[in-house]
């Protein structure tokens, strides 16, 4: 069977593996029909990341753009939504909703995973491993995005025997990121294990078939990389609340009480020296980006039957262009032509891979206002200028594709530098002022040459002597802020993450920056951009029980987008984010 029939058959086979925690009722059934159950771990790999970041890539789009004020919905016609509006439509909640799917995969591939080590002499641990972090990766994407959710019972329809329960308790966030904490030290403990047995001859190989893995290749050690650089990001997220009780999060009797900041500490030592037990991303090479394809039916992207019409209904932002195109004395872009770039002028080189003109629209507007704003933004020849995503190669002022672009992130190596730099400038991690700098300015340098990757052969590629690169380089250098450090590093963290699943929405979350406005005249919400997505509307009927119990629990008897997920629920945050509403 070749690669591309091979992709296909594994495709079909887990696309509907396994019921989401609400799903309609099967009682007849003896045995899920859709479960591959004499499949070996590793041939879930591909199949599930495909399937789950294509997921996420669909909301990056639709949902999170407009939310994070990097776009805004320009669709006048055909949407009664307002997304930048902060009026969010039911199947734009739901969509994260859908990764269950492969939260149920990522269950199934574990305990696949931890049957075969059973066997002396078969089992390879670092497969734990690698479905530990899936399983972890997704799972922190559905709580970040929702709050409470179901979790520790979730997804485990295919491991229930003859006897089905469709229905699925929530769990507390804060007992989720337990469990995820715990299952990431877990699977560093199972890479580690995998490692030794290969060394002492157990193994002869740990690395497993490459055409189940289009990321990585197999690679145990990339995903060892990633794991750990994923455990970072984790312990992150969580490191502002637990500082409000003593830096201390009990993980149980097994692994004991976690102090996140110094095992971000361990983390961060094992960077410096490329030794130690937690290994992480080291170059632009390790980060976590998924192949896709628009040739090969098996890994289109999400917008491979998206008009051109529907696609170029997303316009730049202008909160984000005017952070990228940097305003000179005179309150305008120092790149402000839409026909030729300045080398000398110290705007972002991402701009044009991000979009396609040099001009974006305001936010919390009506649709009226927003309708006058475009018709008074009109070129010579009748053309917009407002920028788009781009679609397609062209030869103007940008050359990319985001519409069938050839990857898409899960995480990407400047991550780690950004989150190193933070914890620096808070004191968290011990370095000089110096040192924190340098990393803020390598994870911006990284971050702008994660998007050459794939464009070698363009007209403007860029290195790091570009003298657009160096320029700007030498202008965040020039203009870094120590006496607002954090809010320095957040905001060019907020431009890098661009398109990298809910980190930027989960970061403002976090920490209250970006200051973003969000209290415009046509603001819902009370104002507040979402500090959570609402649960499916389908969660009320289809899993009745446990769903008002959450409603009526932590959400105060309303499912609404204003009650904070609990690693966001710090006075750091809460001040911040009100600055915006001010």
């Amino acid at each position: 069977m070749n690669m591309k029939n091979y992709i296909k058959y594994i495709t079909i086979v887990l696309a509907a593996a396994f019921v989401s925690v609400g799903c309609a009722h099967f009682d007849d059934m003896n045995e899920n029909p859709y479960v591959v159950y004499d499949t070996n771990s590793e041939s879930f790999v591909q199949p599930m990341i495909y399937g789950a970041q294509k997921q996420i890539a669909y909301c990056e789009y639709y949902l999170m753009g407009e939310l994070m004020q990097w776009t805004i919905n320009t669709n006048f016609e055909t949407s009664a939504q307002l997304t930048y509006n902060y009026v969010v439509s039911e199947n734009n909640v739901r969509q994260m909703w859908s990764l269950y799917t492969q939260f149920g995969n990522a269950q199934y591939m574990l305990a696949k995973a931890r049957k075969e080590c059973e066997v002396e002499g078969e089992g390879n641990p670092a497969m734990i491993g690698v479905a530990l972090t899936m399983r972890s990766w997704i799972g922190q994407i559905l709580t970040d995005t929702y709050g409470n959710v179901p979790y520790s019972k979730a997804g485990q329809i295919a491991l229930q025997g003859d006897q089905f329960e469709y229905t699925t308790p929530y769990d507390d966030q804060k007992d989720i990121y337990v469990d995820l904490l715990r299952s990431m030290e877990e699977a560093s403990q199972c890479f580690r294990k995998a490692k030794e047995m290969k060394e002492a001859g157990a193994l002869s190989s740990i690395d497993f078939n490459p055409i189940c893995d289009f990321m990585y290749g197999g690679s145990i050690e990339k995903w060892e990389r990633f794991s750990n650089s994923l455990y970072l990001r984790i312990l992150m997220r969580v490191a502002n609340k637990a500082q409000e009780s003593e830096g201390i999060i009990s993980l149980g009797e097994e692994y004991g009480d976690l102090n996140v900041v110094q095992k971000i500490n361990e983390i961060y030592d094992s960077y410096l020296s490329g030794e130690g037990d937690y290994p992480v991303m080291r170059n632009m090479d390790d980060s976590a980006r998924l192949q896709f394809s628009s040739k090969d039916s098996a890994l289109y992207t999400s917008f491979y039957s998206t008009t051109s019409g529907n696609w170029n209904g997303q316009a730049a932002c202008s909160t984000l262009v005017d952070w990228m195109l940097v305003k000179g004395d005179n309150g305008k872009a120092l790149y402000n032509s839409a026909d030729e770039k300045n080398p000398n002028n110290p705007w972002d080189p991402r701009y044009f891979r991000y979009f396609t003109k040099a001009y974006g629209a305001p936010t919390q507007v009506t649709r009226e206002e927003m309708r006058e704003y475009f018709d008074s933004h009109i070129s010579s020849l009748g053309n917009s200028t407002i920028g788009r995503y781009p679609r397609g190669l062209y030869t103007g002022t940008h050359i990319g594709d985001m519409k069938m672009d050839p990857q898409y992130a899960l995480m990407n190596y400047d991550e780690i530098l950004f989150i190193f730099a933070e914890a620096g400038a808070r004191g968290w991690i011990p370095m000089s002022q110096k040192a924190y700098k340098d990393l803020y300015l390598e994870a911006n340098l990284q971050s702008i040459l994660q998007w050459q990757v794939g464009w070698e052969k363009a007209t403007d590629y860029y290195t790091a002597q570009s003298p657009e690169v160096a320029n700007f380089i030498n202008y965040l250098d020039n203009e870094f802020n120590y006496n607002k450090a954090i809010e320095t590093i957040m905001r060019q963290k907020y431009v890098a993450t661009f398109w990298v699943g809910v980190e930027g929405w989960a970061d403002y979350r976090r920490t209250g920056y970006p200051i973003l406005k969000t209290n415009g005249d046509a603001a819902q919400n009370k104002g507040i951009l979402p500090t959570r997505m609402r649960y499916p509307s389908t969660e009320a009927f289809q899993n009745a029980k446990w769903y008002t119990e959450a409603v009526n629990g932590w959400l105060n008897g309303e499912n609404n987008m204003t009650t904070d997920v609990w690693w966001a629920d710090t006075a750091e945050s809460k001040a911040n984010r009100r600055l915006g509403r001010q």
